[in-house]
């Protein structure tokens, strides 16, 4: 399994797709701070409102799996060369879930290594332009991290769930939409996620990863038997 990941890591390029994820969270994330920044004087921002803008960066992730799922798995079905690896003396499932394993490892793990890069700057412009009422310790910080750790891996499984509609027409632009709009679905569900209890927070991290294995389950469950159209 591991030489398979090995494999299919240098199959891509796959930096210039994690460069182009950072580049776009740390843009939106920007153009959020700005909006609470101009508004300051308007509008009282809260501690809910901090904590929204690091989560908000999952919503980039989930699309830049949905890039992933259509570069590693559904371009190959479109042009047929998944056929060549499916030659090989290897199980089509094995082949499949080294794909999904790179998947959801590199969106959880750049889900939560951005959400600590963001609170990290909000916190230190915080402290200089003080953009937020109350005050955000970083004892504060790390208890919501602790916190929320497990929902950032129900978030790399939920973004498998564009696989299944990319499965259905190997469509490259399906499997973009429907990542699109999962994110913003679950992205706008966010939006008091500093509030809720840790229990609430493990109920939807199971529901959201029930959701993943299901969707996942469907899209391959007869990739052994069919023919690559």
């Amino acid at each position: 399994m591991l030489k398979l990941i090995h494999l299919e890591i240098r199959k891509i390029n796959f930096w210039r797709y994690i460069l182009g994820a950072i580049a776009a969270c740390f843009v939106f994330t920007g153009m959020l701070f700005f909006s609470l920044y101009a508004d300051r004087n308007d509008l009282a921002n809260t501690i809910s409102d901090f904590f929204f803008v690091v989560d908000s960066t999952r919503m980039i992730f989930i699309v830049f799996a949905g890039v992933l799922i259509s570069r590693l798995i559904i371009e190959e079905y479109h042009d047929k060369t998944i056929s060549l690896m499916f030659t090989y003396p290897i199980s089509r499932k094995k082949i499949i879930i080294s794909k999904l394993l790179i998947i959801i490892c590199s969106t959880f793990f750049f889900i939560l290594a951005s959400r600590i890069i963001v609170a990290a700057i909000l916190y230190m412009l915080n402290n200089s332009l003080h953009f937020i009422d109350g005050e955000i310790t970083i004892q504060m910080i790390t208890e919501y991290f602790r916190n929320t750790i497990i929902y950032d891996l129900s978030f790399s499984g939920i973004s498998l769930v564009s696989l299944f509609f990319g499965m259905l027409k190997k469509s490259v632009r399906t499997t973009i939409i429907a990542s699109i709009i999962i994110a913003v679905f679950f992205g706008i569900s966010n939006e008091d996620l500093s509030d809720v209890s840790i229990s609430s927070f493990l109920v939807r991290s199971l529901i959201f990863a029930v959701i993943g294995v299901i969707a996942t389950y469907f899209s391959i469950r007869n990739i052994e038997q069919k023919d690559v159209l």
